[in-house]
């Protein structure tokens, strides 16, 4: 968290440095916004694995923390009410061995494609704090796979809900920046040979995100 807290500062900075523009009235503004930003990816070690079609009590998996960019694309369709298209640059992913597996090294690597389309309530449309919530669907897509401990790996792509809350600090009238959290309940089944035995097992790795960046309403 340390390094979005500092790119937060970072945007902050930024912001400020624009020079100031003529406030415009919220009627004549376009109902198109866009955020720019870094996120933080924590998912959970759930692992639900068979080997050799036998029950594996106790088995997790470990991820590092990823770090990657992400854009928001939004459309105020009412007032208050907005759709939302967020979209993360594919980020590696590297799972470990944990629980009662822990011991046994990096299991495999893999490159997704996260993706959420959501609703977005905002009432606040003044001051410098604009609060929001959302609601929708998360979308993970595997571009790729690298096998390490399991071989032969092969994950499906996910798809669930997602929930957010954030809220834009507004510097100036249609510029400032923004800080947010996501939780999407994101799982993938996976497939291939541990030691020369069939490896089956559902990853419930339903990440938290944490981004800060730029907003700019148009």
């Amino acid at each position: 968290m340390r390094t979005l807290i500092a790119a937060a500062f970072a945007c902050a900075s930024a912001v400020l440095a624009v020079p100031a523009q003529a406030q415009t009235d919220d009627s004549a503004m376009s109902p198109w916004f866009i955020r720019l930003g870094a996120v933080e990816l924590q998912n959970l070690h759930g692992l639900d694995a068979t080997l050799a079609g036998q029950p594996l009590p106790g088995a997790e998996l470990n991820y590092h923390h990823v770090y990657t960019a992400m854009v928001e694309v939004g459309y105020n369709f009412m007032p208050d009410v907005s759709v939302v298209a967020s979209i993360g640059l594919p980020p590696a992913l590297s799972a470990y061995a944990d629980g009662s597996l822990n011991g046994l090294g990096k299991m495999l690597s893999t490159t997704l494609g996260p993706s959420a389309l959501t609703v977005q309530y905002q009432p606040f449309h003044d001051g410098m704090f604009r609060p929001y919530v959302g609601a929708g669907m998360a979308d993970a897509i595997v571009f790729s796979t690298h096998d390490a401990g399991l071989v032969n790996a092969k994950l499906t792509n996910s798809i669930s809900p997602e929930i957010e809350a954030g809220t834009d600090i507004m510097f100036q009238e249609n510029l400032g920046m923004f800080v947010e959290v996501k939780k999407a309940w994101l799982s993938t089944h996976a497939t291939g040979t541990f030691n020369g035995l069939p490896f089956s097992g559902t990853a419930n790795y339903a990440p938290w995100v944490y981004g800060t960046g730029v907003t700019l309403h148009f």
